[in-house]
């Protein structure tokens, strides 16, 4: 018996050691790969400030080898660019600042230096500095649904002065009211936050909703929509307005599986294509049911031919 419990002691006491170098094994390749990011970014002639680029992006790659090798250690703030930004989740952070700066989804051609934006779906505000780090003037109008969420978006924005930015707690769609919104309590500002019902979230909460339509007077540059699955809904809206020719150009992310997948986005690519916009995709592939963007300019009245699908860029 006393044998039996010594061997379990010296096993426990080895797995200590084993685990402890298989985590640092781990922060090695992370480190690596983050050098290598970095480097790649650093050397990247297609983007401007690529220097400051690289020292966000290995900073923020420290901080998340940080946090996997203890919990205790996971950050809730980045500063970028001399900006604090309150989160709730660096990975969630980190992930969006490489879509915004790195992969530079939202990037577009305004006619002027004080564009007019929409900002549908704002999370915590990182999209917002990235079109003020664009276009210090731009005029934005934001919307985030979610009260906790909201919360930490505007005391990011008023926190770090970010001026000529409209800020709105409110979703988007084609019935203004009350609506049954589905969220993690114990996970804000995660994309699981919708209106459907099949995303696996334990709560729901009542949210404000207003149409986007509402909110357009006059023309507007550029529309950023990532609203979780309600994107056809809320093009449809502006279309039946006679809002939609007002936009110059758009960026929207497609979720096939809350917008009725491959179908859904038949139905707005096609509606896009009547209201005479060219289109391409941006990031990502509808071949494999996962998100995707893709990018739509105005060019005129008339439907767009399906052979010019894809031809903007």
């Amino acid at each position: 018996m006393h044998s039996s419990t010594n061997s379990v002691v010296l096993a426990g006491q080895a797995a200590g050691p084993l685990r402890v170098a298989r985590r640092a094994r781990g922060a090695i390749r992370l480190m690596v790969a983050a050098l290598g990011e970095a480097w790649a970014v650093f050397h990247s002639g297609r983007k401007s400030g690529h220097a400051g680029l690289a020292r966000h992006l290995l900073r923020m790659r420290a901080k998340h080898l940080l946090g996997k090798m203890s919990p205790r250690l996971e950050s809730r703030t980045e500063t970028l660019w001399g900006r604090k930004f309150e989160c709730f989740n660096h990975f969630d952070l980190m992930c969006t600042f490489e879509v915004l700066f790195l992969a530079d989804d939202y990037r577009f051609h305004p006619a002027s230096p004080r564009p007019r934006i929409l900002d549908c779906g704002s999370n915590i505000g990182l999209s917002l500095l990235y079109f003020k780090r664009r276009f210090p003037q731009a005029e934005i109008t934001a919307f985030e649904p979610d009260p906790v969420t909201f919360a930490l978006l505007r005391r990011n924005v008023l926190r770090n002065k970010l001026s000529g930015i409209a800020l709105h707690n409110l979703a988007l769609g084609s019935v203004p009211g009350p609506r049954e919104f589905f969220h993690d309590p114990e996970n804000p500002g995660s994309v699981c936050m919708s209106f459907i019902p099949q995303r696996v979230v334990p709560a729901s909460e009542q949210v404000q909703v207003a149409r986007l339509s509402d909110f357009v007077e006059g023309e507007f540059d550029f529309l950023k929509l990532d609203v979780e699955g309600a994107e056809l809904e809320v093009i449809e809206d502006l279309a039946a307005r006679g809002k939609l020719c007002l936009i110059r150009e758009m960026v929207v992310e497609i979720h096939p599986g809350l917008s009725n997948g491959s179908s859904g986005f038949a139905r707005l690519s096609a509606l896009l294509e009547r209201a005479g916009f060219r289109w391409d995709i941006r990031s990502g592939s509808p071949e494999d049911g996962s998100n995707f963007t893709i990018h739509a300019e105005h060019i005129g009245a008339a439907a767009i031919p399906q052979g010019e699908r894809g031809a903007a860029g």
